[in-house]
């Protein structure tokens, strides 16, 4: 897909701050990881400042703007971005654990950690966050999924601790 026809795409569909943040991912699967992190900062840039007048809500006061709950993907993105750009886990994890601080629901948050700390050898902390994603599974499929990479780690944390720690 080129740039014209990803912007004509964009345009017609969503805010500005999915519009953002689709454009990030569109770039990240591209390999424009700097394109793309620029996108992910403005669609969280956008999102920190959302706001919806009460009366869209239907809240007694129509005259009072709330903030809206934050989207949190972007940030999670971002962290995938500077991973794959410049394997800084570091930067990555930070990402992930400040979309926790916002939205301490976000699976994909969660799931990001989880497979961060496998490449880390952190497989205790793995385990630990692949508990946690059980608990926010939305489908069978996703909790399959993650059953599966936990047992995965159990089986290897297991290994080492019996073959190869003797």
């Amino acid at each position: 897909m080129n740039h014209r026809t990803t912007s004509r795409c964009l345009s017609l569909f969503g805010t500005p701050v999915t519009n953002c943040h689709h454009s990030g991912e569109l770039l990240l699967d591209q390999g424009r990881f700097q394109d793309a992190i620029d996108k992910f900062d403005r669609a969280i840039e956008l999102e920190k400042t959302k706001l919806v007048r009460s009366s869209d809500l239907q809240v007694p006061r129509s005259d009072v703007f709330l903030r809206t709950r934050q989207n949190v993907l972007p940030m999670v993105n971002k962290g995938l971005a500077l991973y794959q750009w410049r394997q800084d886990i570091g930067a990555a994890e930070k990402c992930c654990q400040e979309a926790l601080e916002i939205d301490p629901e976000c699976e994909a948050a969660v799931a990001t950690l989880a497979q961060l700390s496998l490449q880390q050898s952190k497989i205790e902390t793995a385990v630990d966050l692949f508990k946690r994603q059980m608990e926010l599974a939305r489908s069978e499929p996703e909790l399959a999924n993650t059953l599966t990479y936990m047992y995965a780690s159990i089986a290897q944390k297991t290994f080492l601790e019996v073959c190869v720690y003797r």
